[in-house]
């Protein structure tokens, strides 16, 4: 096993959403340690990074509410009440980020300076998943009930569809040209170009795949298998599955370092987070944290 401090050439800070005692572990990526944990509001699924790095957004479904924390000190700055009857998903673009509602369907819009509400506008049922293309100009909503929803981030409102059935994570190619989708009922990853909204492949992944993330470089794909206890690397040159790394129990969201070196995977069964080598494709330890971890964010 490498010595923890290793893994990255330089250290982040890894936060991990707990959802079943409403808090967020952070990480110190240097010791692979928790270095602290910050009670945050009710059930907290995703957490985001502003661009910034500055801020990180904690989604509590539970009490309707996100809290904000600052990465400098590491304490909840503010909590936003009422946001919508079931915040589930987030995505941070410019000065603005978008919250998906697991129950109304609908996406909340936020100015990321100020932190108050500017807009509301209707997507579609079970929103699961919300992902903006790299200029920032539309967000991709996966849903657990049919289609991929986008979004004009200028117009405010949904302006096509992609028909599919029930999808969850969704990311983009580097270069915005192509997108990946995992497909949670028949255990695929799918690959879809950009301009034409059509596919190119798909993938077999493990069972029931929920997360899924591009690295930098744009070579691979990591998806989280939540009932095969496993991560699926996937090489996006030759569209296939090159290994499968065996994890927790019921991995739900991965974050990628920003040197491409590291990925965190949050256990939600197990209630630990495996870091996995990108060079080896091995797991490097596992990382005790809070209770039903999901949401992971990297700075």
């Amino acid at each position: 096993m490498a010595e923890p401090k290793r893994l990255l050439k330089r250290s982040v800070l890894v936060y991990v959403g707990n959802q079943n005692n409403s808090t967020v572990s952070v990480i110190n990526s240097a010791s692979n340690r928790v270095i602290k944990t910050i009670p945050v509001g009710k059930n907290p699924g995703q957490v985001n990074a502003s661009p910034d790095g500055r801020q990180i957004y904690a989604i509590n479904s539970g009490d309707r509410s996100i809290s904000i924390l600052s990465t400098r000190t590491n304490q909840v700055t503010r909590t936003l009440r009422n946001v919508s009857p079931e915040p589930f998903a987030a995505v941070s673009v410019g000065n603005r980020f978008y919250v998906s509602d697991l129950y109304t369907g609908g996406v909340t819009v936020f100015n990321a300076l100020t932190n108050e509400s500017i807009a509301r506008f209707p997507v579609a049922n079970l929103p699961l998943a919300i992902a903006s293309l790299p200029d920032g100009k539309k967000l991709y909503v996966t849903t657990q009930a049919r289609n991929i929803w986008i979004i004009d981030t200028r117009l405010k409102r949904v302006v096509n569809s992609i028909p599919t059935g029930a999808t969850w994570g969704l990311d983009f190619t580097p270069d915005g040209k192509k997108f990946v989708v995992n497909s949670f009922g028949t255990n695929e990853t799918l690959i879809y170009c950009v301009r034409t909204n059509k596919i190119i492949n798909s993938i077999p992944v493990g069972v029931a795949p929920i997360d899924i993330n591009v690295s930098r470089d744009g070579r691979r794909a990591y998806v989280t298998n939540s009932r095969s206890r496993s991560v699926s690397v996937i090489d996006l040159k030759s569209q296939r599955v090159i290994k499968t790394i065996q994890v927790g129990d019921v991995p739900y969201n991965l974050a990628i370092t920003p040197d491409d070196r590291s990925i965190y995977v949050t256990n939600n069964g197990s209630n630990t987070v495996s870091v996995i080598d990108a060079g080896t494709l091995k797991v490097l330890l596992t990382i005790p944290v809070g209770l039903g971890p999901r949401g992971v964010a990297i700075v």
